[in-house]
């Protein structure tokens, strides 16, 4: 019997959006997430969601941690790695004064060796391009948005965006992988690590 020739390797991505942190605290307002996978053109979703939205939660004890434990399932076939799938991720609050307000943007690469992986990626907030549009937005509370968040896992055209760090977004992932060695590729961790103890 003649042997299939394989073309397409299957990556499988599970997890989930932990937390999110910001410094200065989440006192009065709940906060939900939004989050899209993005990939390249050779890439195609198989099964699982590629984009959703969280519940709405408020920081416990300590004000600084929202919990969200949001799940994360998606498998994508795909012929090279080039474009490996990445998470934006969305960051919103919701008050009775400013109503639905940006927190900030996270892009997070998912694991391309496989096993389990934690990852904690800044929160970027975009800042206005003139000082009225910075005092505008001190004043009320609602920064500048991006129209297409998913332009940050480009590169290609945020060069001139102007940003700032607010807070942090952990996210634990795990990756198993079909066909991936046999199209040539090595994804397994790294024997030869060495401890600093």
């Amino acid at each position: 019997m003649k042997e299939i020739e394989i073309t397409k390797f299957l990556v499988s991505f599970t997890g989930q959006i932990e937390n999110v942190v910001f410094p200065a605290g989440v006192f009065d307002e709940l906060l939900y997430i939004q989050y899209e996978a993005v990939w390249g053109p050779d890439w195609s979703p198989v099964s699982g969601l590629t984009s959703g939205n969280s519940q709405m939660a408020r920081s416990g004890a300590n004000p600084e941690k929202v919990v969200f434990n949001m799940p994360l399932e998606m498998v994508f076939s795909s012929t090279n790695v080039s474009g490996w799938p990445q998470l934006v991720i969305t960051v919103r609050a919701q008050n009775t004064i400013g109503g639905d307000t940006l927190r900030g943007y996270a892009l997070v690469p998912l694991p391309a060796t496989a096993g389990a992986r934690a990852c904690v990626a800044p929160l970027l907030r975009p800042l206005a391009a003139t000082m009225l549009g910075e005092w505008l937005a001190w004043l009320t509370g609602r920064h500048p948005e991006l129209a297409e968040p998913r332009m940050l896992a480009s590169g290609k055209e945020n060069y001139l965006l102007r940003t700032e760090s607010y807070g942090t977004v952990e996210v634990l992932t795990s990756m198993v992988s079909k066909d991936f060695r046999r199209l040539g590729y090595d994804n397994q961790p790294s024997t030869n690590e060495t401890y600093n103890s």
